[in-house]
C-alpha cells in the first residue's frame, strides 16, 4: 500500500508498505492541514539498548563472543513514539532519562526521529539500559536495568488525541494519568504495580499473551476494563479479539526486537491519525510489525519501506533518521 502524509517537519512523507493483497491506495493531505495532525503522547520507559547478535545464547558460567553488536535507543514507549513519528504522526515522549551525556545522546537521537522529548527528572542518574542477545532464530534474551527517578516537571498534555502508557516508570505515569483527559491506550505486556489504575481508565488495551492479573485472568476477563476495546497479540499467531481474530502474516523472522512496540505505535497511527476502525487498525499494525521482523534491528524496515521527501533547513536532520 502507498500512503501520502504530511508531517510537522516535512512537506510530503511517502509511506510504502507492501501488503500481501497487492492493493494500492493513495491518501493525500494538504499542507494546510499540517497543524491538525493528531498529537500522540507516549508515556513510559526509554532505554539505551546494547544489542548482541549471537549464534546461541550463553549457558550458565559461560561467555559468548561476537563481533556483531550495536547500540540503539529503545524502550516500549520510545519505540512506539518513533514508529508513530516515522509513519507521519506528531509524537511526544514523556519519560525519565536522567541527566548524563548518554541521556543527551538518547534525546538527540529521538529528536532526529521527529519525536518531541519531555524529560521529567533532574536526577544525575544514568538512563535505563538493556543488554539484549539475539540469536539466529530471532529469539531474544533481555537484561533490563532501570533506575528509580525523582519525578519533576510533569507536563500538562497539550490537545492530545490519545496517550499511550507502557506501565513502566509508574510514578511518572500515574502523575500524567491523573490529569489525562483523552483516549488512553494501555500497552499491557505484564502486570506491574498500579496496572489496575490504567485499565480502569483505558479506551484501548493491547495485551501480550503472557499478561495476567493477580487472579490469573487474561485481559478479556478483567472486569475493570470491560468497556475498553481489547486485543491480545500472540506473536506469529492471529491477534485475539473479544469477538474474533485478526490474521497475522507468516514471514521468516530475522529479529523480533521491538516488534511489539512497533505494533503499538503503528496501531495508534492507524486508529487515531488515519481513523481506521479497530480491526482495520490492528491489521495495519500487524503489517508494519511483521515487516519489521524480516530485517535485523528495529528500524531497517523503515529504511527499506519509507521514502521521505523534505525541503528547508531540516533536510539533513531528517535524512539521518531513516
Amino acid at each position: 500500500m502507498s500512503y501520502f502524509f504530511a508531517s510537522a517537519c516535512t512537506i510530503t512523507v511517502k509511506v510504502s508498505v507492501a501488503e500481501g493483497r497487492g492493493a494500492m491506495q493513495v491518501l493525500k493531505m494538504e499542507e494546510s492541514k499540517l497543524q491538525k495532525s493528531p498529537r500522540g503522547y507516549f508515556v513510559g520507559l526509554t532505554t539505551m539498548d546494547y544489542v548482541f547478535y549471537v549464534n546461541s545464547h550463553p549457558q550458565k558460567n559461560s561467555k559468548v563472543k561476537t563481533n556483531h553488536f550495536t547500540r540503539l535507543v529503545g524502550g516500549p514507549a520510545a519505540n512506539a513514539a518513533i514508529t508513530y513519528s516515522l509513519l507521519g504522526g506528531n509524537a511526544t515522549l514523556v519519560t525519565c532519562l536522567g541527566n548524563t551525556a548518554e541521556s543527551d545522546v538518547i534525546k538527540e537521537t529521538l529528536e532526529k526521529f521527529g519525536v518531541t522529548v519531555v524529560n521529567c527528572t533532574e536526577d544525575d542518574a544514568m538512563p535505563a539500559v538493556a543488554a539484549i542477545a539475539v540469536d539466529w532464530n530471532g529469539d531474544r534474551q533481555i537484561f533490563s536495568g532501570q533506575n528509580q527517578y525523582k519525578v519533576v516537571n510533569v507536563p500538562i498534555l497539550d490537545e492530545p488525541a490519545f496517550c499511550l502508557f507502557d506501565l513502566n516508570q509508574q510514578e511518572l505515569s500515574l502523575a500524567v494519568l491523573r490529569n489525562c483527559d483523552c483516549e488512553i491506550v494501555v500497552d499491557a505486556g505484564s502486570w506491574k504495580g498500579e496496572t489496575l489504575a490504567f485499565l480502569q481508565k483505558a479506551s484501548v488495551v493491547i495485551s501480550s499473551e503472557e499478561f495476567r492479573d493477580p487472579a490469573d485472568h487474561d485481559i478479556f476477563s478483567v472486569q475493570e476494563c470491560a468497556s475498553a476495546q481489547k486485543a491480545m497479540t500472540r506473536g506469529e499467531k492471529p491477534i485475539r479479539l473479544d469477538d474474533g481474530e485478526v490474521p497475522v502474516a507468516s514471514v521468516p523472522c530475522v529479529d523480533s526486537l521491538a516488534a511489539g512496540d512497533i505494533f503499538h505505535g503503528a496501531f495508534c497511527f492507524a486508529y487515531y491519525h488515519k481513523q481506521l476502525d479497530f480491526k482495520a487498525a490492528l491489521t495495519f499494525a500487524s503489517t508494519i510489525a511483521t515487516e519489521s521482523v524480516k530485517y535485523e534491528g528495529p528500524w531497517e524496515w523503515a529504511k527499506r519501506e519509507l521514502n521521505v521527501c523534505w525541503s528547508g533547513t531540516e533536510a539533513t536532520t531528517l535524512g539521518s533518521r531513516i
